[in-house]
């Protein structure tokens, strides 16, 4: 049997669904979850990220200064600028010892005290189920072949969006008339045609939504294979002068921030350091900037500057705000697809798109079922053409 037409892409759409499904409904619920990823860490550790709120907070780069002095065995990485009196701050470290399996100490607010450790790494329990979580909705924890599998299913998921949406078309007679019908579902429905009308309705309704994320996820899966390049070919880098700096070094975290704070005023915007970063193999250290001083993903991003720690001087500015346009295309594809580009909001559009596309892998396997016993019987040769 020959098929044709519009029973090509139904079937197109149907097998390709049933192909990625599993992965599809864990990609979407895993991915909802996600959206709240350290909410969710800071909830099952609050033993690690709170405590009782200290009288005196001082400044955060200052403490994280003496407990760099006082612990060299341990290589400071990256902290948050802006911690609550009633919160630990959270430094992320590598060890100068290899065998040492810590990678986040957490600091007394007060004091700068070390009070407690842990390995970040994935793992069934509370220490690592986040980061488990993160690395199995990204990669399947498979590498480089799991990322590519997944991006390989959403490149399967981003076409069948667009054929689903061609097959809620009418085949024929008024079309808007017929159309817009499609767009809505009664509860009181028979349960057959409720997960007819969900399954397409849910997909138009969220047709953008959906196919931002589908598109968003190939991109960053196939980020060095296919995004950069062809980004690179389409919006060549401009290079941004640097502001310039006179540089007093040697440069600590706290005088560091200082410096940023002051370049910053250089530039259009309010911009307020937000978290710091040490690069240990170049001797250099990173200040983050945002709108508010808390580092977050919303719009494109914080802004970064480097400084080189020995001279002082500002060594490296990334900024997707004032003119590079090249890096402007490689920011805005996790904040879109994580929900955190505008805020609560999108955050809680990216949650409903998963829980939808969940969903419709529900209604899909149901309506698949439904309609097999149909299929099987028009697969059988008719009495008297059997051979």
């Amino acid at each position: 049997m020959t098929i044709k037409g519009r029973d090509l892409w139904m079937a197109a759409h149907c097998y390709s669904g049933l192909t990625i499904l599993v992965f599809l409904a864990f990609a979407a619920l895993s991915g909802s979850i996600l959206v709240y990823l350290r909410p969710l860490d800071a909830a099952l550790n609050a033993d690690l990220f709170r405590q009782p709120a200290a009288t005196e907070a001082p400044p955060v780069s200052v403490l994280v200064d003496q407990f760099r002095a006082r612990h060299p065995e341990l290589t400071v990485r990256s902290f948050p600028l802006t911690v609550a009196a009633d919160a630990r701050i959270p430094v992320n470290v590598a060890p100068v010892d290899q065998a040492v399996e810590t990678d986040q100490v957490f600091l007394d607010r007060a004091t700068g005290r070390l009070v407690a450790s842990r390995s970040d790494t994935p793992a069934l329990n509370r220490r690592g189920m986040a980061r488990l979580l993160h690395e199995a909705h990204y990669t399947l924890m498979l590498g480089d072949y799991g990322r590519w599998f997944m991006g390989a299913l959403a490149l399967t998921w981003l076409v069948s969006n667009f054929v689903g949406v061609y097959l809620t078309f009418p085949a024929r007679g008024a079309f808007w008339k017929q159309w817009k019908r499609t767009w809505r579902f009664s509860f009181s429905s028979p349960t057959p045609r409720l997960m007819m009308d969900l399954h397409r309705s849910l997909g138009l309704w969220l047709i953008v939504p959906l196919t931002l994320l589908a598109l968003t996820s190939v991109c960053m899966n196939f980020f060095s294979e296919a995004y950069v390049p062809l980004v690179d070919r389409l919006v060549p880098e401009r290079e941004l002068m640097l502001p310039t700096t006179e540089g007093q070094g040697p440069l600590t975290f706290a005088t560091a921030v200082d410096e940023a704070r002051s370049v910053a005023g250089s530039i259009n915007g309010q911009w307020l350091p937000a978290s710091v970063l040490y690069d240990a193999s170049a001797d250099r250290i990173g200040v983050t900037l945002t709108d508010n001083g808390v580092l977050s993903y919303n719009d494109l991003g914080p802004i970064y500057f480097y400084f080189d720690a020995g001279s002082g001087r500002l060594a490296e500015m990334i900024d997707p705000y004032h003119g590079n346009d090249n890096l402007a295309m490689f920011r805005w594809l996790y904040p879109v697809h994580s929900g955190h580009i505008a805020g609560w909001p999108t955050e809680l559009l990216v949650v409903v798109s998963g829980l939808v596309v969940f969903g419709m892998c529900i209604t899909g396997i149901y309506l698949w079922w439904k309609k097999r016993p149909g299929r099987v019987m028009r697969r059988k040769p008719r009495n008297g053409t059997g051979r």
